[in-house]
């Protein structure tokens, strides 16, 4: 009675150890995939929020195509357009338009007019 009391105690401890490593390592693999992904695969959402930028103050993109951008001098926002290219981001404005590249699913990163990091708040 002992002998398969300690038996049965085994096979379960031996059962819980093997299901935990598997929990863990299927843990492991989806937290692998959530970092393999890269720029090109991300898609802006919510607000980015400029750090230390002067002219824009930050960028809510809402939908596939549409950016809402607020200026750091008036604090008024213009909705426009954004295109997506590859890791890149180009936002329509009436005189030029601003780049941004993608660095990861939270921060952005401004070129020219729009210099700097945006960070998603």
């Amino acid at each position: 009675m002992k002998k398969t009391f300690l038996w049965y105690l085994s096979l379960l401890l031996l059962c819980g150890c093997s299901n935990s490593q598997v929990r863990s390592s299927s843990h492991s693999e989806e937290l692998e995939e959530i970092h393999k992904k890269g720029p090109k695969e991300i898609q802006p959402e919510g607000t980015f929020v400029a750090n230390g930028n002067s002219l824009y103050k930050s960028l809510t993109f809402k939908g596939k195509k549409t950016v809402v951008v607020r200026d750091a001098i008036f604090g008024m926002d213009f909705p426009s357009e954004y295109e997506k290219d590859e890791e890149f981001l180009r936002v329509k404005t009436d005189k030029s338009d601003l780049l941004f590249e993608i660095i990861s699913e939270d921060t952005i990163k401004g070129e020219g007019f729009a210099e700097g990091l945006y960070i998603k708040r």
